[in-house]
């Protein structure tokens, strides 16, 4: 006998079909879940930023102005406008305010321009205003700081030579030509001159026997002790340290012949004590602790540099 035939009937097929398509397993339905959200938001998104009286940039409100996103500081703005107007800010006007405003805004202009350039790399004025401010920053906490009478008197203590009062002299700077002999004769001669001097006999009388002349270095009458150093020399000024008014120094053979320095008049520095030199302590110490603070940054930012030196230096 044979075997019966199976037939399929086409509707249970399509019945079938769709119960497969329309069946969601767990994992299908997450995901469906999950497209559905993203869907969700990115419309909620689109609705919210794209509404019509919304916007999504906001401006600073300490900021009155941007550049290229860099700020111009509401602050700023209103100190420079008292500035120029030379009245309080409330008592400026629109037009005052606009102009500064104007004005501030060229010159972010420019100077990031002459960042784009690098303007400091070619203009000796940029870079030595570049210098001063970074150790400007550098000595902010130092001018910020107000030394205590204690820190201030252990200056002093230890500084205590560069505290006196400046003393004064009333010299006369005569020189005496060398000539055609020979230097020793010419400083011998000198000390004879200088002697007489010494002794009480006429200066002009002297003055013409020896052929001394004024140098012109420096006008008679008072001049401090510093002065007769800077015009005189330090060679000059040493040989008067001994000598008393009235009397001559010993010769100093220079270029231009051998000087000879009558002293008429001195009155000798006064060391200071703390309260009198007060002022210049507090004004040192500050100097000396801004210069601290600025070869400690100095070196700090050496030691960080890459710095390679020509051939001839790398000893």
């Amino acid at each position: 006998m044979a075997d019966p035939v199976e037939t399929h009937d086409p509707i249970d097929d399509w019945l079938a079909a769709r119960w497969k398509v329309l069946h969601v397993g767990p994992r299908r339905s997450l995901i469906l879940y999950a497209v559905g959200a993203a869907v969700g938001l990115g419309l909620a998104g689109f609705a919210l930023f794209t509404a019509k009286g919304t916007s999504v940039k906001t401006f600073p409100p300490e900021d009155v102005a941007m550049v290229n996103g860099r700020h111009i500081l509401r602050s700023d703005f209103m100190t420079q406008v008292q500035v120029e107007a030379g009245v309080p800010f409330a008592q400026t006007t629109y037009a005052q305010r606009l102009k500064v405003l104007h004005e501030m805004i060229d010159e972010e202009t420019l100077v990031q321009r002459g960042l784009e350039v690098d303007l400091a790399a070619s203009d000796p004025d940029v870079r030595a205003a570049l210098v001063a401010g970074v150790n400007l920053q550098v000595d902010a906490d130092v001018l910020a700081e107000q030394p205590t009478d204690a820190q201030l008197q252990a200056y002093y203590e230890q500084h205590i030579g560069k505290y006196s009062s400046d003393g004064v002299m009333d010299v006369r700077d005569m020189v005496m030509p060398i000539g055609t002999g020979a230097a020793a004769d010419a400083i011998q001669r000198a000390k004879t001159a200088a002697a007489e001097i010494n002794g009480d006999a006429p200066l002009a009388q002297v003055m013409t026997k020896y052929s001394l002349k004024d140098s012109g270095q420096i006008d008679q009458g008072d001049n401090f002790d510093f002065a007769v150093k800077a015009k005189l020399g330090d060679e000059i000024y040493a040989a008067l340290s001994n000598v008393s008014p009235g009397q001559v120094s010993q010769p100093v053979q220079r270029p231009d012949g051998i000087h000879l320095v009558l002293l008429t008049k001195r009155i000798a520095s006064v060391k200071l004590d703390y309260a009198k030199a007060a002022d210049h302590v507090w004004q040192d110490y500050k100097r000396d602790m801004r210069d601290q603070m600025e070869r400690a940054n100095l070196k700090y930012l050496e030691g960080r540099a890459d710095t390679e030196l020509a051939p001839e230096f790398r000893k």
